[in-house]
């Protein structure tokens, strides 16, 4: 076995052989139980490659920041201790969300942090993103964050010698068919290259002692069915070009290849507990429309990129995404699909969190978006059509928002770049010089409950509702939404033009317009 039983309730990954821990912080996990031992902990690092912009799409103002991350697996409560590489002394740290750590202190210039149960967490180290302003403008060093995931034990982890399972040792290249079952890649770092198929009732595990860089793909409507891609280790997409910049040029419809898990018409499929790094572009979709009774689902799942167009999910209609954590340079989630739950967000440079082009209207069942975290709202830009956390950017078109819900969801950057509201069915002047137009449908019934907005642009930009003539704005609910802990309580929250109306504040006060 790869894995370390650190106690009954922890399992501790040991490092990947042939590849380079964090060059700026170490890790170690203990157990609260009694005769919990600290245990090391592998410390993974993404890197935003100081490349330019022009020739594989990373951005540059990125340019060698990094992410480290630890992943374990926990029963119970754990302490988890931060040090820097070089020895230099944490003054201050934070978690993020903040309602996930039940405490976070320094001591001896390392932090330690108190998790109660399974969640996924970044810990902000010296303020480098809470005490500055880290997006449009911003000139100083590399920033290097790290996060905690204390994911949930894993159920039916294969082992080598069970029926049916093939292993691939690193170098191998592994068959995309065969007698097997499940494919199961040893501990250290592999290559299956662009595109690896993927086939029906099959399993794909990836431990967290190995790095698998590649993409899987599954091209043909319903081939790729009840398949399960899952394991504690990560899928990394470092080694491959953004596609717009590959030479010979390669046809927009084959970029779908650079996608690190892309499974088209697909249903019963799960995707579990991986990290996906550097993702080339998108990074995960699973496309069906809904099919009661067949969902896919994508659980306890990171996401990080650092290059344009690299999105984080899109569940399509027939998805459910629970307990995620997804720091995105492009968009993070498309708000679609069987609901989004327990999910940690995060932008740099270019991206909305919840991305509302493609909402449904809904007349048979609910899609609830709901227990959410936006950590960061950063972004490059200032005024264009994208950011912002809720961003409808005049896209997409037909009725849609009867059936969604979006509650408790927690903003808590202190400095996010631009407005947390950004619902433009038209795009008005001075965000854009293309007046993008969404197509003809109103939006309407949508309920925002419990939407909690630590602070506001720190540029100033208003709240925004905007219609058009053919794609009204009606009928939208607002319960216990504030903005640094005031009530929102009418249409005066926003900027909005004639083209809405009947809008509902908590405790029922109407906008009146």
């Amino acid at each position: 076995m790869s894995v370390a039983p650190a106690a009954a309730e922890l399992v501790v990954y040991p490092p990947v052989p042939g590849l380079a821990a964090s060059e700026h912080y170490k890790v170690r996990v203990r157990s609260t139980g009694a005769g919990g031992e600290w245990k090391s902990a592998f410390a993974w690092e993404t890197v935003c490659k100081s490349v330019e912009k022009k020739t594989d799409a990373y951005f540059e103002h990125l340019a060698g920041w990094t992410h480290a991350y630890v992943n374990f697996e926990t029963a119970g409560a754990v302490e988890i201790e931060i040090a820097r590489v070089n020895g230099h002394p944490i003054r201050t740290a934070a978690v993020h969300p903040l309602r996930k750590a039940s405490s976070c202190l320094v001591k001896d210039g390392k932090a330690i942090v108190r998790l109660d149960k399974p969640c996924l967490v970044a810990v902000d180290i010296d303020g480098q993103m809470d005490a500055q302003d880290t997006g449009k403008g911003y000139k100083g060093p590399p920033i290097h964050t790290i996060s905690v995931f204390a994911n949930p034990l894993l159920p039916a982890k294969p082992k080598p010698t069970d029926p049916g399972v093939l292993t691939v040792k690193p170098g191998e290249i592994p068959p995309s068919d065969g007698a097997w079952t499940t494919l199961y890649f040893l501990p250290g770092v592999h290559d299956i290259g662009l595109a690896f198929p993927v086939r029906a009732n099959r399993q794909y595990y990836i431990p967290g002692d190995a790095m698998v860089y590649g993409t899987l793909s599954s091209t043909k409507w319903g081939d790729g069915r009840n398949i399960r891609i899952f394991g504690l280790g990560t899928l990394s997409g470092a080694r491959l070009q953004h596609p717009e910049y590959v030479k010979p040029a390669v046809p927009s419809k084959e970029h779908a290849r650079y996608r690190p898990i892309e499974i088209i018409g697909t249903t019963d499929t799960r995707v579990e507990c991986i990290t996906i790094a550097d993702s080339a572009t998108h990074s995960l979709m699973l496309v069906h429309p809904y099919k009661a009774g067949h969902p896919n689902a994508v659980t306890w799942t990171k996401i990080f990129t650092w290059r344009a167009n690299g999105d984080g999910i899109n569940p399509f209609g027939n998805t459910l995404i629970e307990d995620c954590f997804i720091r995105t340079q492009d968009d993070s989630l498309y708000v679609n699909g069987l609901g989004i739950r327990r999910t940690v967000l995060w932008n740099d440079a270019n991206g909305s969190s919840f991305v509302l082009s493609a909402l449904p209207q809904l007349t048979d069942r609910k899609l609830v978006v709901e227990d959410c975290d936006v950590i960061y709202a950063r972004a490059k830009w200032h005024r264009w059509s994208g950011g912002r956390v809720f961003n409808m950017r005049g896209e997409g078109g037909g009725a849609a928002g009867a059936g969604v819900i979006f509650r408790n969801i927690n903003i808590e950057d202190p400095r996010p770049t631009l407005q947390q509201f950004f619902i433009c069915m038209t795009m008005p002047e001075p965000y854009s010089s293309g007046a993008e137009r969404r197509e003809g449908g109103e939006l309407s019934g949508i309920l925002f409950q419990n939407i909690s907005i630590a602070a506001p642009s720190v540029l100033g930009e208003p709240q925004m509702l905007w219609g058009q003539p053919n794609a009204r704005i009606r009928d939208l609910k607002f319960e216990n939404v504030t903005l640094g802990g005031k009530p929102v309580r009418d249409a005066g929250f926003f900027k909005t033009n004639e083209f809405v109306d009947g809008l509902i504040f908590s405790p029922g006060a109407s906008s009146g317009r």
